[in-house]
């Protein structure tokens, strides 16, 4: 049976119980899931400082999760926007799903050009960044931030799609942790399809639990100062990261 370990990097446990009621509904019985909140930071992740911090809250959670008996054949980060995604790779050796980059290359596998949409221009910014970063510039008609759009399934729907055919897009790519209760609304009253990115990711994660893990890598260990218990050990090499133990599904 796949075991997904979900780490919500943000400090909000009502947001945490959303992103684990998806990835619980998107997976089904057959895959084990266990999420844990990042336990500093920000509740809401709303600039680059709390992107960085939040990045050192999910390599902390992972590792104790890990420490704690966790064993997972992969990890999703409940954040649309990925924080510490490539950290967390090169930690634990294991695949790291975040829903930003899986909603994207989702969206990029369809015909035709798309935008995207959160809520937060700062946000915005750093993935119009992973937009670029994942070669995916000719694809994306445009990042947009919601903060006319109301907080109403149908004002939502209404303004993304006026901005999708503004520019000629197919589809919609809609992500924000805290967007997920509204999604299925927003999907079922736009005339512009909407791409879900958290189901998108849960889907992709589940896939490489499933296909076998990533390789261990050695390039985090060293010396700390600082850090938890947890994250020290993952650090000094003291602990043997799960990929390395046998699994059977």
């Amino acid at each position: 049976m796949p075991r997904l370990l979900v780490i919500n990097p943000n400090t909000s446990q009502r947001v945490s119980q959303s992103i684990d009621a998806l990835v619980r509904d998107e997976a089904g019985a057959a895959v084990t899931v266990q999420t844990v909140t990042a336990t500093f930071g920000f509740r809401y992740i709303s600039s680059r400082a709390a992107v960085a911090i939040a990045a050192h809250a999910v390599l902390d959670a992972a590792a104790q999760a890990i420490a704690e008996g966790a064993a997972p054949d992969a990890i999703i980060l409940g954040c649309f926007g990925d924080p510490g995604l490539d950290a967390l790779v090169e930690m634990t050796g294991l695949p790291v799903v975040g829903f930003a980059e899986a909603g994207l290359l989702a969206a990029a596998e369809e015909h035709g050009p798309f935008i995207v949409a959160t809520r937060g221009v700062v946000w915005c910014e750093m993935l119009s960044e992973l937009v670029q970063k994942l070669d995916l510039g000719h694809r994306v008609s445009g990042v947009y931030s919601m903060e006319k759009a109301g907080d109403d399934a149908s004002g939502i729907a209404d303004f993304l799609s006026a901005r999708a055919r503004e520019v000629g897009a197919s589809r919609i790519v809609l992500g924000g942790a805290g967007l997920i209760p509204a999604l299925p609304q927003v999907i079922a009253t736009s005339p512009v399809p909407v791409l879900d990115p958290h189901r998108a990711g849960v889907r992709k994660a589940i896939r490489l639990a499933t296909s076998g893990r990533a390789l261990p890598t050695n390039g985090s260990k060293g010396e700390t100062t600082g850090l938890s218990p947890a994250l020290t050990d993952a650090f000094s090499g003291s602990v043997q990261p799960p990929l390395q133990a046998s699994s059977a599904h």
